[in-house]
């Protein structure tokens, strides 16, 4: 079902009443000072609020118009709430929540005056009115304390008096709120969609203590490491559930399937893995092909099997898997390095890999004067990310940034046609 647009923004109605706003806005806040911008913005913030109400009752008369006639159909939209929310540019949230306020101030009439002399805000206003649309069609009207909300709401930002809201209603209607809980554990699902690159967009839901228990495990793992990472929230959260995947599958944390620990598979050619020029991609079960730099990370620390394959791609031998950093030596590395050696890092050895210092497969050493640990996050910025690793005189481990070549090579100028 279609929705109907607003006026257009070229009629001599909205001309009008963009005239008659702004004047209205000069008048506000006139009389202050252009250098006074917080009594500028308490003063508007008001204004905002008074005509939030406003907008909330007329709101809630639109959605009792949907409801008992065929305003529906006449304006072409499935809800008022939707109506709101496309002809007057608000997200969804802010729509429903409007017409919620409007719908409960016969109960929460107090807390309005209190909004309308400054008391509280809208934003309090609204979560105050749907916790009282929730409990309406199961708590008793008598006993909604709306009295004790409003001490609530004095004394606390919005934010604060939400999560309030919550533990009165498992006080008030606990069934209510535990089939809430109920619903939200079936409806949890999780989508991942690939990308022509191979790139993975995650999109889901998950139940409030679902969600939690992912916060949990992520915030510690996402903290920004060092002084220098200037990586956003976003992008060190996402370096985190990779991580948290890449170790849960490193420690053998999740259950065999086929007869064998899940593992990440990949089929290269000697010639890739010593990044010669002109090999193939590596092929990666999951995943587009990869490069070699991404291949040489990913053997630096793990099982090689030799596969042999004869004409038309026919295997003709499988070799033995063999670590490249055997247990052993891991086990000592782990004892000296105890953490991430990356400068200023301190993930631990549980949480690293063990990284060749010149790769085994240009003829480096698999033994500890070759290898230190690197968290994921620095083993691919040595490796993918174009840093260097160096010893300084007195032994300390340096991490030098990629140089970038910004000078490119010129074609020579065409020469004309004699």
């Amino acid at each position: 079902m279609s929705v109907v647009a607003a006026p257009s923004r070229s009629s001599p109605v909205s001309e009008r009443l963009r005239r008659d706003t702004d004047e209205y806005l000069d008048l506000l806040v006139g009389d202050l000072p252009s250098s006074d911008i917080t009594s500028r913005l308490k003063r508007l913030g008001y204004v905002r609020d008074r005509l939030s109400l406003a907008f909330s009752k007329e709101a809630a008369r639109l959605s009792a118009e949907f409801r008992e006639s065929e305003t529906a159909d006449r304006l072409d939209a499935p809800t008022a709430g939707e109506w709101i929310r496309h002809n007057c540019k608000m997200k969804t949230g802010a729509s429903y929540d409007s017409i919620s306020v409007g719908e409960q101030l016969p109960r929460i009439a107090k807390c309005a005056q209190a909004m309308v002399v400054g008391e509280i805000g809208f934003a309090h206003l609204s979560v105050i009115a749907r916790t009282a649309s929730t409990l309406s069609g199961t708590a008793p009207e008598s006993i909604f304390p709306e009295d004790d909300l409003l001490a609530h709401a004095r004394e606390s930002s919005a934010g604060r008096l939400w999560h309030y809201c919550q533990r009165l209603r498992h006080a008030l209607d606990r069934e209510s709120v535990e089939q809430e809980h109920r619903v939200a554990v079936e409806e949890r699902r999780l989508q991942l969609s690939v990308w022509e690159d191979g790139s993975v967009q995650i999109s889901g839901q998950l139940d409030p203590v679902g969600g939690a228990a992912l916060r949990t495990a992520l915030e510690p793992l996402a903290q920004p490491m060092g002084e220098s990472d200037d990586r956003s929230l976003e992008h060190r959260q996402g370096d985190a559930i990779v991580e948290l995947s890449l170790h849960s599958l490193d420690a053998g944390l999740v259950p065999q399937h086929a007869s064998q620990r899940p593992h990440l598979q990949v089929t290269t050619t000697l010639e890739t893995l010593r990044g010669l020029q002109g090999s193939p991609a590596a092929d990666m079960e999951f995943s587009t092909p990869i490069s070699s730099v991404t291949v040489q990370r990913l053997a630096c620390d793990a099982n090689i099997a030799r596969v042999v394959f004869g004409p038309e791609s026919v295997v003709v031998d499988v070799g033995r898997a063999v670590r490249v950093v055997s247990g052993a030596t891991r086990r000592a590395l782990n004892s000296r390095d105890q953490h991430c050696q990356w400068p200023g890092c301190e993930r631990t050895a549980s949480w690293s890999a063990a990284h060749h210092l010149v790769h085994w497969i240009k003829g480096g050493a698999t033994d500890l004067s070759n290898l230190i640990l690197l968290c994921h996050r620095h083993h691919w910025m040595v490796h993918e990310g174009g840093w260097k690793l160096s010893r300084s005189d007195d032994s300390r481990l340096l991490a030098i940034p990629p140089v970038y070549d910004y000078y490119r090579a010129r074609a020579p100028d065409s020469v004309p046609a004699a």
